[in-house]
């Protein structure tokens, strides 16, 4: 699943491994789950993390070699998060043709700039019992505790998204050099971009 921060991809995702019936890999998850169970790999995430730094490739991608072994990924994986810059997809490639497999589908979401900033910057947390709200979408009750995450302020939005886009270019080139890209209005209601990815990822299945 490709798209910047904002496009919904986590959630189609998830949506979209139910109804496929595959794994949903997140790597996001990985870290967290490696970090719980004390492995030597979650040891190595833990530190780095609590260092400032970004966990390097190399590392990532052992996390996802190791979860693609699972027995929950025999039929297949809808990959969340992952990879994020062109030496991940490459390696990804690699690993996945070590396996006799490959990319189906690298469905990309695509959202404007000013949507993405207005989905983002509208997020609001309740600080008494953690539940997210949108000030337009989904608007919180009366009498909500509500504050903004740092990371959603505007500025630093409109930097994620640069930063995305950045990384985001080479990779888009590779998977549609690789004939598995496809482009998919991430601006549609959530359940008709599920119903548009849902159909091309059955006929790429079938084929």
């Amino acid at each position: 699943m490709i798209g910047p921060p904002g496009a919904g991809k986590g959630t189609q995702a998830k949506e979209l491994a139910g109804l496929l019936e595959l794994a949903h890999v997140s790597t996001g998850d990985l870290f967290r789950d490696n970090i719980r169970a004390g492995s030597a790999l979650g040891k190595r995430v833990e530190e780095i993390l609590a260092s400032g730094a970004l966990v390097p490739d190399a590392v990532t991608i052992e996390l996802v070699r190791e979860r693609l072994r699972a027995q929950d990924c025999v039929r297949g994986a809808i990959l969340d998060g992952f990879p994020r810059t062109l030496p991940q997809a490459e390696a990804l490639g690699v690993l996945l043709a070590e396996a006799g497999d490959k990319i189906n589908l690298a469905p990309y979401i695509k959202v404007s700039d000013q949507v993405l900033v207005e989905r983002l910057t509208g997020r609001r947390t309740d600080r008494r019992t953690g539940k997210i709200y949108h000030v337009k979408y989904n608007p919180p009750p009366a009498g909500a505790d509500l504050e903004q995450r740092p990371d959603d302020a505007e500025h630093t939005v409109r930097r994620r998204i640069a930063e995305y886009y950045a990384n985001t270019a080479p990779l888009l080139e590779y998977f549609r050099a690789a004939g598995v890209l496809q482009e998919f209005d991430g601006e549609l209601a959530i359940g008709d971009v599920l119903k548009l990815i849902v159909t091309a990822a059955r006929e790429r299945l079938a084929a």
